[in-house]
């Protein structure tokens, strides 16, 4: 879904600007930014808090996808 969302799920670039919710790079910096201060708020319950996924979603473990499905989406 995250490839999708930032418009490199295709390789050929004019279906990927065509998706209506493709959201533009300062939008997910946005994103990240939100994640970072949020992160001391956050109750332990959920588990470790999910970095941000505009810098380190390619290493993003299934419960760090688990926890931003669950918390920012």
């Amino acid at each position: 879904m995250f490839k999708l969302w930032t418009g490199r799920f295709f390789k050929d670039d004019n279906l990927n600007n065509s998706i209506p919710y493709v959201l533009s790079k300062s939008s997910w910096e946005e994103i990240g930014i939100q994640m970072q201060n949020n992160k001391k708020s956050m109750p332990l319950d959920f588990g470790r808090p999910p970095r941000n996924i505009f810098k380190y979603n390619a290493g993003y473990k299934a419960e760090e996808w688990a926890n931003w499905i669950t918390l920012y989406s």
